[in-house]
């Protein structure tokens, strides 16, 4: 990865964007909350984060206003695009670690 991927991948965001859920049963998506913070680390050419998330009104579960979720950022196979990639994340203990750290310093209560 050049120097003009990296900063392009640590660049990439989702901060003020909306977030959708798709019903399994009727597969349509609807926006259910909004990022509101993302801290991140970069491990190779992934940009590994969480996204603290604010349920819009009436969404959500269990009256909780915020949600988290785990994901990364990776250049498609050709080096050209970024995509989000939310499946199954490969990181060390001391690499997960930092990432809760980088939360932990923002004051999310998440601990």
């Amino acid at each position: 990865m050049n120097k003009k991927q990296l900063l392009k991948l640590e660049a990439m965001s989702m901060i003020g964007k909306d977030i959708n859920f798709r019903d399994k049963k009727t597969g349509i998506a609807e926006p259910w909350g909004v990022v509101k913070d993302e801290v991140y680390i970069l491990v190779g050419d992934y940009k590994h984060m969480i996204q603290r998330i604010r349920f819009h009104e009436g969404k959500g579960w269990g009256g909780n206003r915020y949600a988290y979720r785990t994901g990364y950022y990776t250049f498609d196979k050709k080096m050209q695009r970024i995509v989000w990639g939310q499946f199954t994340q490969f990181l060390t203990q001391s690499e997960y670690k930092e990432l809760l750290s980088k939360a932990k310093e923002k004051g999310w209560p998440i601990f």
